[in-house]
């Protein structure tokens, strides 16, 4: 029987791909907390303190769902300063887009995305029957979110616009500033603006007044999701969070998940609050693997003039641009097949001609690796 729906090439290609390769720059989100790769004695502290023994019982325990939903919405409204109505739990950032598209999304309904995006950025939408049209964010503008091209695609039509922040896959922030441009355009036709954070944990503000915010602290028209998977180093949990803008939008995304999942998990729900009570030192250890990997990358690019990028804002991707005219995807096989080096071709991003590289790996793994990189394009140009 021909499929009815269409598979997402990134993530079929990124749970296909080998995982052995020696220099794997592929990982989007620190590594697992509970086993980090580096053994100094703040990676040991923060093993330790996620130590012990789980009450399983405790665990499986439907009478213990409530409290558990309760604890969880209490702390991500803490997190966000906003009111615990205005969240709804999800499981994880990639069903969060779903969750918040088929909730507010009728076929026939324009949505405007982001380009380059993560795939189901403009895939799901395409699936429940909208009209999709595309921001371009540039390069050469240093993959701004320009609010004039917004102004040019808007139409009575548009439903909602759709971003990224940080951007996936350049690690470039929108400012509140930027921000709040596009949710008064959207206004204007009663558009909402949804922005993907999954990667906002790595410069999530320290306060209100901070250039960088979560858009549904900017705006009542907006909506944000993120989850514990990509800064907090705890992807297995699959523990994710809607916070909405406004209360008859957090209303109708709550009721979207009867249609998904029902209840969420008590472990999930537990230790995702658990994690986000911990979020400070979580972000200051994957700050810390940032910064070090960032670093690393800079020193060489410095010293290899074939290719470039616009500096990550924060996290632990970023977005190169090969040299003109050289294939992504053809130079990454290259790569794997000849240095056992591993990262991910643009061209799953909507970015060809360029490679999308993971550096919150050790620093001395990282020069090796760049240097593989060196050695391909040596041998391509």
């Amino acid at each position: 029987m021909k499929a009815a729906l269409r598979a997402l090439e990134y993530l079929s290609w990124a749970k296909s791909v080998e995982r052995s390769a020696r220099f794997n720059l592929t990982a989007s989100g620190v590594v697992d907390t509970v086993q980090p790769w580096s053994d100094d004695e703040e990676a040991r502290a923060l093993v330790e303190s996620w130590s012990g023994t789980l009450s399983i019982a405790e665990l499986c325990r439907r009478d213990a769902r409530l409290a558990a939903r309760e604890r969880f919405i209490e702390t991500v409204a803490a997190r966000y300063g906003v009111e615990p109505s205005l969240v709804t739990p999800t499981l994880g950032a990639s069903l969060a887009i779903t969750h918040v598209l088929m909730a507010l999304l009728r076929p026939g309904d324009q949505v405007i995305v982001e380009r380059p995006t993560y795939e189901p950025m403009h895939r799901v939408p395409e699936m429940l029957g909208a009209s999709v049209s595309r921001l371009e964010r540039d390069v050469e503008r240093g993959w701004a979110v320009r609010p004039d091209r917004l102004a040019r695609l808007l139409t009575s039509r548009t439903r909602a616009v759709i971003l990224s922040n940080l951007h996936n896959p350049s690690g470039v922030a929108i400012d509140r500033a930027t921000l709040l441009e596009v949710t008064e355009l959207a206004a204007r036709v009663g558009a909402v603006v949804l922005v993907d954070e999954v990667y906002l944990d790595y410069a999530f503000p320290p306060d209100p007044d901070a250039a960088i915010q979560p858009a549904c602290r900017v705006a009542t028209n907006c909506i944000s999701w993120s989850s514990c998977t990509k800064c907090f180093g705890f992807s297995a949990l699959r523990a994710g969070w809607i916070v909405a803008g406004d209360p008859d939008a957090a209303r109708v995304i709550r009721a979207a998940t009867d249609y998904l999942h029902g209840d969420e998990p008590v472990s999930t729900l537990e230790l995702g609050a658990r994690v986000l009570a911990d979020a400070d030192r979580l972000s200051a250890w994957a700050s810390r693997v940032s910064s070090a990997g960032q670093a690393v990358v800079q020193r060489w690019m410095e010293g290899e003039p074939r290719v470039s990028w616009v500096t990550p804002q924060a996290g632990i991707t970023g977005c190169i641009r090969l040299p003109d005219l050289m294939n992504d995807v053809p130079f990454v096989e290259h790569l794997r097949d000849r240095y056992d080096t591993q990262v991910v071709p643009g061209t799953f991003f909507e970015a060809p001609g360029f490679i999308r590289l993971s550096f919150g790996v050790d620093p001395a793994m990282l020069e090796e690796a760049l240097a593989n990189i060196s050695a391909a394009l040596d041998d391509l140009t």
